[in-house]
Protein backbone atom coordinates (compact mmCIF):
# COMPACT_ATOMS: atom_id res chain seq x y z
CA UNK A 1 0.00 0.00 0.00
CA UNK A 2 2.79 2.46 0.19
CA UNK A 3 4.05 1.56 -3.10
CA UNK A 4 0.76 2.55 -4.54
CA UNK A 5 0.21 5.53 -2.09
CA UNK A 6 3.79 6.98 -3.22
CA UNK A 7 2.64 6.27 -7.32
CA UNK A 8 -0.72 8.58 -6.24
CA UNK A 9 1.67 11.39 -5.10
CA UNK A 10 3.72 11.56 -8.11
CA UNK A 11 0.86 11.27 -10.09
CA UNK A 12 -0.71 13.79 -8.72
CA UNK A 13 2.76 15.94 -8.65
CA UNK A 14 2.89 15.62 -12.74
CA UNK A 15 -0.51 16.98 -12.97
CA UNK A 16 0.00 19.57 -10.50
CA UNK A 17 3.36 20.77 -12.38
CA UNK A 18 1.66 20.27 -16.06
CA UNK A 19 -1.62 22.40 -14.84
CA UNK A 20 -3.71 19.37 -14.86
CA UNK A 21 -2.73 15.93 -17.08
CA UNK A 22 -4.92 16.77 -19.92
CA UNK A 23 -3.34 20.11 -21.10
CA UNK A 24 -5.89 22.17 -20.51
CA UNK A 25 -3.33 25.03 -18.59
CA UNK A 26 -4.18 28.68 -19.05
CA UNK A 27 -0.91 29.09 -16.71
CA UNK A 28 1.55 31.33 -19.03
CA UNK A 29 5.56 31.98 -17.88
CA UNK A 30 5.81 33.93 -14.96
CA UNK A 31 5.02 36.88 -14.57
CA UNK A 32 2.91 36.96 -17.51
CA UNK A 33 -0.25 35.79 -15.49
CA UNK A 34 -3.38 35.94 -17.90
CA UNK A 35 -5.70 34.99 -15.03
CA UNK A 36 -5.16 37.87 -11.94
CA UNK A 37 -3.33 35.12 -9.82
CA UNK A 38 0.67 34.75 -9.91
CA UNK A 39 1.29 31.44 -12.02
CA UNK A 40 3.55 29.02 -11.09
CA UNK A 41 7.03 30.00 -10.44
CA UNK A 42 10.69 27.89 -9.40
CA UNK A 43 9.76 26.00 -6.46
CA UNK A 44 13.24 27.14 -4.93
CA UNK A 45 11.29 30.99 -4.73
CA UNK A 46 9.24 30.02 -1.94
CA UNK A 47 8.05 27.65 0.24
CA UNK A 48 6.86 24.24 -0.35
CA UNK A 49 3.31 25.12 1.09
CA UNK A 50 3.53 28.48 -0.82
CA UNK A 51 4.39 27.40 -4.60
CA UNK A 52 1.85 28.05 -7.15
CA UNK A 53 -0.52 25.12 -8.09
CA UNK A 54 -1.52 26.44 -12.15
CA UNK A 55 -4.93 26.54 -12.60
CA UNK A 56 -6.40 23.99 -14.81
CA UNK A 57 -9.90 23.07 -14.75
CA UNK A 58 -13.57 24.81 -14.90
CA UNK A 59 -13.84 24.94 -11.08
CA UNK A 60 -10.08 26.04 -11.01
CA UNK A 61 -10.98 28.65 -13.10
CA UNK A 62 -14.03 29.77 -11.17
CA UNK A 63 -12.40 30.14 -8.09
CA UNK A 64 -9.95 32.36 -9.18
CA UNK A 65 -12.71 34.71 -11.40
CA UNK A 66 -14.33 34.56 -7.43
CA UNK A 67 -11.57 35.88 -5.70
CA UNK A 68 -12.26 39.67 -6.04
CA UNK A 69 -15.38 39.59 -4.59
CA UNK A 70 -14.80 36.74 -2.14
CA UNK A 71 -11.27 38.38 -1.01
CA UNK A 72 -13.91 42.14 -0.78
CA UNK A 73 -16.34 40.10 1.09
CA UNK A 74 -13.61 38.09 3.60
CA UNK A 75 -11.80 42.08 4.17
CA UNK A 76 -15.45 42.95 5.29
CA UNK A 77 -15.72 39.94 7.93
CA UNK A 78 -12.18 41.32 9.58
CA UNK A 79 -13.60 44.69 10.17
CA UNK A 80 -11.72 45.87 13.59
CA UNK A 81 -8.51 43.95 12.19
CA UNK A 82 -5.37 45.95 11.16
CA UNK A 83 -5.97 45.66 7.10
CA UNK A 84 -3.22 43.48 5.33
CA UNK A 85 -0.97 44.97 2.57
CA UNK A 86 -1.89 43.14 -0.28
CA UNK A 87 -1.43 46.54 -2.79
CA UNK A 88 0.08 45.12 -5.77
CA UNK A 89 0.37 40.99 -5.02
CA UNK A 90 -1.32 38.93 -6.94
CA UNK A 91 -2.98 35.72 -5.00
CA UNK A 92 -1.07 32.69 -5.63
CA UNK A 93 -3.00 29.25 -5.54
CA UNK A 94 -1.68 27.23 -3.00
CA UNK A 95 -3.73 24.44 -2.14
CA UNK A 96 -7.04 22.32 -2.97
CA UNK A 97 -9.03 21.97 0.10
CA UNK A 98 -10.55 18.02 0.22
CA UNK A 99 -13.30 16.21 2.22
CA UNK A 100 -13.64 12.68 2.55
CA UNK A 101 -16.73 11.54 4.90
CA UNK A 102 -17.51 7.72 5.79
CA UNK A 103 -20.63 7.51 7.20
CA UNK A 104 -21.01 9.84 10.33
CA UNK A 105 -17.13 10.26 10.00
CA UNK A 106 -15.44 13.17 8.20
CA UNK A 107 -11.68 14.34 7.70
CA UNK A 108 -10.85 17.06 5.73
CA UNK A 109 -7.59 17.66 3.86
CA UNK A 110 -4.99 20.01 2.00
CA UNK A 111 -3.40 18.70 -0.91
CA UNK A 112 -0.41 21.76 -2.15
CA UNK A 113 1.86 21.43 -5.68
CA UNK A 114 4.00 18.60 -4.71
CA UNK A 115 0.67 16.15 -4.14
CA UNK A 116 0.97 15.19 -0.73
CA UNK A 117 -2.13 15.07 1.38
CA UNK A 118 -2.02 16.87 4.69
CA UNK A 119 -4.57 16.97 7.31
CA UNK A 120 -6.21 20.65 7.04
CA UNK A 121 -4.43 23.09 8.53
CA UNK A 122 -1.13 20.70 9.60
CA UNK A 123 0.84 21.05 6.64
CA UNK A 124 4.34 20.39 8.65
CA UNK A 125 3.52 16.02 7.98
CA UNK A 126 2.14 14.78 5.54
CA UNK A 127 -1.22 12.77 6.40
CA UNK A 128 -1.21 9.49 8.00
CA UNK A 129 -3.23 7.53 11.02
CA UNK A 130 -1.54 9.41 13.26
CA UNK A 131 -2.24 12.73 12.13
CA UNK A 132 -5.72 12.58 10.11
CA UNK A 133 -8.74 14.27 12.51
CA UNK A 134 -11.69 12.45 12.62
CA UNK A 135 -14.64 14.67 12.75
CA UNK A 136 -18.20 14.52 13.28
CA UNK A 137 -19.92 14.92 9.55
CA UNK A 138 -22.68 16.77 10.99
CA UNK A 139 -20.36 20.15 11.35
CA UNK A 140 -19.65 20.35 7.97
CA UNK A 141 -22.97 19.05 6.79
CA UNK A 142 -23.69 22.84 4.98
CA UNK A 143 -20.20 22.97 3.39
CA UNK A 144 -20.87 23.04 -0.13
CA UNK A 145 -18.92 20.60 -2.44
CA UNK A 146 -17.55 19.74 -5.54
CA UNK A 147 -17.29 16.90 -7.59
CA UNK A 148 -13.44 16.75 -8.45
CA UNK A 149 -13.09 17.07 -12.17
CA UNK A 150 -10.02 18.27 -13.83
CA UNK A 151 -7.06 16.15 -13.31
CA UNK A 152 -5.72 17.93 -10.84
CA UNK A 153 -9.13 17.33 -8.83
CA UNK A 154 -8.85 14.13 -9.43
CA UNK A 155 -5.36 13.76 -8.85
CA UNK A 156 -5.76 15.39 -5.18
CA UNK A 157 -8.68 13.24 -4.19
CA UNK A 158 -7.11 10.47 -5.48
CA UNK A 159 -4.09 11.60 -2.85
CA UNK A 160 -6.83 11.34 -0.03
CA UNK A 161 -7.65 8.16 -1.11
CA UNK A 162 -4.54 6.71 -0.43
CA UNK A 163 -3.97 8.06 3.18
CA UNK A 164 -7.10 6.81 4.00
CA UNK A 165 -6.98 3.47 2.48
CA UNK A 166 -4.14 2.42 4.81
CA UNK A 167 -5.36 5.03 8.02
CA UNK A 168 -8.73 4.03 7.75
CA UNK A 169 -8.88 0.78 5.98
CA UNK A 170 -11.91 -0.73 5.03
CA UNK A 171 -14.01 1.86 5.45
CA UNK A 172 -15.56 3.93 1.91
CA UNK A 173 -15.02 7.72 1.58
CA UNK A 174 -17.20 10.06 -0.53
CA UNK A 175 -14.06 12.69 -1.84
CA UNK A 176 -14.88 15.93 -2.63
CA UNK A 177 -13.33 19.36 -3.17
CA UNK A 178 -14.22 21.52 -0.08
CA UNK A 179 -12.41 24.95 -1.34
CA UNK A 180 -9.35 26.21 -2.78
CA UNK A 181 -6.85 28.06 -0.86
CA UNK A 182 -5.53 31.42 -2.19
CA UNK A 183 -2.18 32.84 -0.61
CA UNK A 184 -0.66 37.07 -0.98
CA UNK A 185 2.60 36.83 -1.06
CA UNK A 186 5.59 39.21 0.13
CA UNK A 187 9.27 38.15 0.94
CA UNK A 188 8.03 34.33 0.71
CA UNK A 189 6.00 34.76 3.54
CA UNK A 190 1.86 35.15 3.58
CA UNK A 191 0.56 38.38 4.53
CA UNK A 192 -3.31 36.84 3.56
CA UNK A 193 -4.67 33.78 3.20
CA UNK A 194 -8.55 33.26 1.71
CA UNK A 195 -10.44 30.02 0.89
CA UNK A 196 -12.89 30.23 -1.38
CA UNK A 197 -15.83 27.64 -1.76
CA UNK A 198 -16.81 25.75 -5.15
CA UNK A 199 -19.89 28.47 -5.04
CA UNK A 200 -17.17 31.41 -5.32
CA UNK A 201 -18.00 32.40 -1.25
CA UNK A 202 -15.86 32.96 1.35
CA UNK A 203 -15.06 29.69 3.40
CA UNK A 204 -12.21 31.01 5.05
CA UNK A 205 -9.81 34.07 5.18
CA UNK A 206 -7.07 35.10 7.67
Amino acid sequence: MRRSAWLVTVGLVVCLAGAGCSGTSTSTAPGQSTHGVKDAESAAAVPEGYTAIPVSGANEKAAVAAVPSALKAGLEMRVGQPEPDIAGIDPTFTAYLVSAVSGNTLVLFEVHADGVAHSLYNPTKPADSTTIMKQDASLNSGAILAEPASDAEKAAAAAVKAVLSTALPGEEFDIKILGYRFNYLKAAESVLQLEVNPDGGVASIS
